[in-house]
């Protein structure tokens, strides 16, 4: 089961996802995508989620692509939250069992941070459901304070280092220092998912003003052009041809990708790279392939 990690404070956010599927026990695919960017002309967040990824033609990662993009105009963090409860209780009955699933949205709301954990079994502030409930259901975060809340397999993630996070938090961090801890949060956690969480995930961390950036650590062996929606619009339906013009040969990966302040302009960028020239281990520390 994927590990989603945020950390939600009035003047930082941030959330990882790692990238691995797995099915009985074995690993299924290394590069799935669990995290979408969203971004409007008045607010920002992002999405994660952790359970069901696929079964027979459904694909989570895709079905979020779907569902979350639209034409060109714009939506309230409200309506995102409603559709991927009603959108994603109905796939959601027809999935085999165990069905354990859970999104986690974050985003600003008139400066204070806000997390909804939509879950049909977890929730934040209380014990998880012994049973999946039929439909998903959501809980609502507004933290007063640094918090830590980690969805998914969270057992691996032991209580004192969450309390870490949130004290460095507290501390207020750059953002790229608190993105590489909660990767290395994450990396370490690994080990005490039974093989069901993958050392390499992506940490993205969203401002007060809507700007934020998502970045990869470690290196991955299959393409990842992630889903990224500005004002609607998947922007990265476009990368394959900018690619392609660029004369870049072989599949690529995400490196990073960085998205402007709410306002009447807004902008996103990403920085890719070509698998077959990944070196070093993708990880800031190894000072060899410059992922920072």
């Amino acid at each position: 089961m994927t590990l989603n990690i945020t950390v939600a404070a009035r003047w930082l956010m941030a959330q990882s996802s790692d990238f691995c599927l797995t099915s009985s026990g074995g690993v299924v695919d290394e590069a799935a995508q669990k995290q979408v960017v969203l971004q409007y002309k008045s607010w920002s967040g992002l999405v994660c989620y952790t359970g069901v990824a696929r079964f027979g033609s459904h694909d989570t990662a895709e079905w979020l692509a779907q569902v979350l993009s639209h034409e060109l105009g714009q939506r309230s963090q409200q309506e995102v939250v409603n559709r991927l409860i009603e959108r994603g209780s109905v796939w959601l009955r027809r999935a085999p069992d165990p069905r354990w699933h859970t999104f986690t949205v974050i985003t600003y709301e008139k400066g204070k941070p806000c997390v909804y954990v939509i879950s049909n079994y977890e929730r934040p502030n209380g014990p998880q459901l012994p049973t999946p409930a039929n439909a998903l259901f959501c809980t609502q975060v507004r933290p007063r304070g640094p918090r830590c809340i980690v969805t998914g397999c969270a057992p691996a993630v032991s209580r004192g280092e969450r309390i870490r996070l949130e004290d460095l938090l507290a501390a207020v961090p750059t953002p790229e220092h608190l993105r590489e801890e909660i990767a290395r949060t994450s990396r370490e956690s690994s080990f005490n998912a039974r093989g069901t969480v993958g050392e390499s995930c992506v940490v993205s961390h969203l401002c007060p003003d809507g700007s934020g950036h998502a970045q990869l650590f470690g290196n991955l062996h299959k393409e990842f052009l992630p889903a990224m929606i500005t004002n609607g619009h998947n922007v990265a339906t476009s990368i394959p041809t900018v690619i392609a013009e660029e004369g870049s040969p072989g599949p690529h990966r995400l490196v990073g990708a960085t998205w402007s302040a709410n306002g009447e302009v807004t902008v996103m960028t990403g920085a890719y790279r070509a698998l077959s020239e990944q070196t070093g281990s993708g990880w800031p520390s190894s000072g060899a392939d410059g992922d920072k």
